[in-house]
């Protein structure tokens, strides 16, 4: 009895967790899907319910994408290394923007020591982008709140 119960419980947690998922699919302006093959498209390729299916919450602010897919490791990993980071030409009176890994990112301010402060969304927080061993191509990226602070002697 006891196993029936656990699996009713589990099938309820599904079965929530998909309704949360079209519930902030509807939010974002995505609207339900209308057909079979687009609700099985729509269930294969979202990482989203993946991770209400796992038990995760979604979080506040939709992570940035990583060559087109959610990017949920730097989010809850605060960090990454090997990115790409790309200048994007300015346009007239636009805020200062790079891509990493193929997603726009704002310039929130460029010390000058050769690092970046950036974030993906002005309610995300900064990070720090540097380059990896003085690698023209290949830049680490630290959530600032993570970043070593000097100490003070």
């Amino acid at each position: 009895m006891a196993g029936m119960d656990e699996r009713k419980s589990d099938e309820r947690k599904a079965v929530d967790s998909v309704v949360r998922w079209l519930r902030i699919r509807e939010r974002s302006g995505h609207p339900a899907p209308t057909s079979y093959a687009e609700l099985v498209d729509a269930i294969g390729h979202s990482a989203l319910l993946r991770r209400l299916l796992a038990g995760k919450t979604p979080l506040r602010v939709p992570p940035p994408r990583s060559f087109g897919q959610p990017w949920y490791s730097l989010i809850e990993g605060g960090g990454a290394d090997g990115c790409e980071l790309r200048p994007l030409k300015d346009r007239p009176g636009a805020a200062p923007k790079v891509t990493v890994n193929e997603w726009a990112w704002d310039i929130v301010e460029e010390p000058g020591d050769g690092r970046m402060l950036i974030r993906y969304n002005r309610e995300a927080p900064v990070y720090i982008a540097e380059r990896e061993d003085g690698d023209p191509v290949r830049w680490r990226l630290t959530r600032r709140d993570l970043w070593p602070r000097p100490t003070d002697g």
